[in-house]
């Protein structure tokens, strides 16, 4: 077994804009459909495309199959026809191939699977054994290839597999020589990333045309192996409006040019306050590194100025810690923060601010989430909301629909979540849960998890591709929400400025848990090491 990986490796080509396509089984379908209906590629050339690329993705990775036992597992539907493909080019590199077709019945193939499965009856037999498999049925000559492939389910499948196609897998599962999936491993749901037991473990699986989103979702990374994207003859426009047509479970994936092209950049010209002023409000008394991490991440993300605003029993603490910038006061009694006193005190620091974050934390003292209620009211700022910010919110539920807006960008792991949207939200669809909120608030919304996600009211949802259990540590959030603002206060578009803190702030994870054990990071290790990933990772 391969051990679990927390996100999926993929290596794919990059669109002009570097944000890769993420396909839901629909749109998928809707572009094959597309392409050969309307723009005259039949099916039988998309299955020869497929298999040969496949076939190139698989040499890349394993080198020349001259002499190599492969054992190719093919289904009776157009996955299975890609698998066909794949066997009579492997015929030809000189492998010796075995094809166990998980059916009986030529006839229900599809036409283009039954017709390249014509083809390869045509070869000569040498290194060609071509096999119907039945539950039950041994396997042992096949034990010891050098090589095996899933070609057995595509896209389409919603359930668990069924027999005899679910022995075989259980039987591929067993195997130590390396497993290739076609597509999708078989078992595993396209869109939501289930798997759906039993389920192909791949070490490479090759996606036809773009990712699936349950490669990256759900079970998806401890199931795809390495993923590598081949291109098929399917033009990007029509990938494009087949997302557009089907929109429910597509969204795009970022590689770290998206990321380097999205940060800000100073000119020669910067000055402090041109750089971005940035404004934390939290930091109760008994959680005052809450927002000094917060406006520490700002100013480590280019926020040439930030000022942490907290309750006035907290500020000593804050403000020896916080060297950087500065600290401001706010009025604050047993109750919380005092509320119009604390605006008044607030106000001249927002006429000066380009963003603000409200969460790190601040408690949940009455006065406080009064305090927070009313600051949302009144300011026009790009904020963010964080923490005890976003419990504020879910106290007063009508707020968010009357003022919610674009600019606010909403941080929720799934405990708050579920305090915002109800009980009865679902996470089970992720990229449907995130589009349908965010328009439904009219904010952006970054929804925190393994992987997280952020969407825009426009329907725009990216799935970040960056971090790991490393981040599971105190902190680790507050860091995330001070860089978004740091962001925000430098002029990014909210959806930007969220994925690019994502983004860099699980790249500072990874590079952290690349030299020391995961497990031991703390919130702190991403401020220090997340200077060093900006400028060798995404530095332009």
């Amino acid at each position: 077994m391969m051990p679990p990986a927390a996100r999926t490796s993929v290596s794919a080509p990059e669109t002009p804009e570097a944000l890769l396509p993420l396909l839901s089984a629909a749109a998928m379908q809707h572009a094959d459909d597309a392409t050969m209906n309307a723009f005259g590629i039949d099916g039988h050339t998309l299955m020869e495309s497929a298999g040969r690329a496949a076939i190139r993705a698989l040499e890349a990775r394993f080198g020349a199959m001259d002499g190599q036992r492969v054992v190719v597992c093919c289904g009776k539907g157009n996955n299975g026809g890609d698998g066909l493909v794949m066997a009579r080019v492997l015929h030809a590199r000189g492998a010796e191939v075995t094809v166990l077709l998980a059916t009986d019945d030529p006839d229900a193939l599809t036409p283009d699977a039954a017709r390249n499965l014509h083809l390869l009856q045509a070869l000569p037999e040498p290194r060609l054994t071509l096999a119907s498999y039945e539950a039950g049925m041994a396997l042992d000559a096949w034990a010891g290839a050098d090589l095996y492939i899933d070609a057995l389910l595509g896209t389409g499948l919603t359930s668990a597999p069924r027999e005899p196609i679910a022995s075989l897998v259980r039987w591929l599962n067993e195997r130590e020589a390396p497993m290739v999936a076609v597509d999708i491993p078989t078992g595993l749901h396209s869109d939501t990333g289930a798997a759906q037991p039993p389920t192909v473990q791949a070490t490479l699986t090759v996606a036809m045309a773009g990712l699936k989103a349950g490669l990256v979702l759900g079970d998806g990374p401890q199931h795809a192996g390495h993923v590598r994207v081949a291109e098929i003859g399917i033009p990007p426009h029509l990938i494009a409006e087949a997302m557009a047509a089907a929109p429910e479970a597509c969204a795009f994936y970022p590689t770290d040019a998206a990321v380097a092209e999205r940060l800000p950049t100073r000119p020669p010209t910067a000055h402090k306050y041109s750089a971005g002023y940035a404004v934390i409000v939290g930091g109760h008394p008994a959680m005052p590194g809450a927002p000094l991490m917060s406006a520490q991440a700002a100013a480590r993300i280019g926020a040439g100025y930030v000022t942490a605003a907290v309750p006035e029993g907290a500020q000593a603490t804050i403000h020896h810690g916080f060297t950087a910038g500065t600290t401001l006061a706010l009025p604050a009694s047993a109750d919380g923060i005092t509320s119009p006193a604390a605006l008044t005190a607030l106000q001249p620091v927002l006429d000066k601010a380009d963003a603000l974050l409200i969460g790190p934390g601040l408690g949940r003292d009455a006065g406080t989430e009064a305090f927070v209620q009313a600051l949302l009211k009144e300011t026009a700022l790009p904020l963010v909301l964080d923490a005890d910010g976003l419990n504020a919110l879910a106290a007063a539920p009508a707020l968010l629909e009357a003022h919610g807006r674009p600019s606010w960008v909403l941080t929720p792991h799934a405990g708050e979540f579920a305090r915002l949207a109800g009980a009865d939200a679902s996470l089970e669809a992720p990229i449907r849960t995130a589009r349908t909120y965010a328009a439904r608030w009219n904010c952006t919304l970054l929804l925190k998890g393994q992987p997280s996600l952020v969407a825009s009211p426009d329907g725009t949802v990216v799935v970040g591709a960056t971090g790991s259990h490393a981040l599971a540590t105190a902190g680790s959030g507050d860091v995330l929400a001070g860089a978004i603002t740091g962001l925000l206060a430098q002029g990014l578009a909210p959806l930007d400025a969220a994925l690019c803190a994502l983004e860099t702030g699980g790249a500072a994870a990874d590079h952290y848990a690349s030299r020391h054990a995961a497990a031991s990071m703390v919130a702190t290790d991403l401020l220090e090491t997340l200077p060093k990933v900006l400028h060798a990772r995404y530095r332009r």
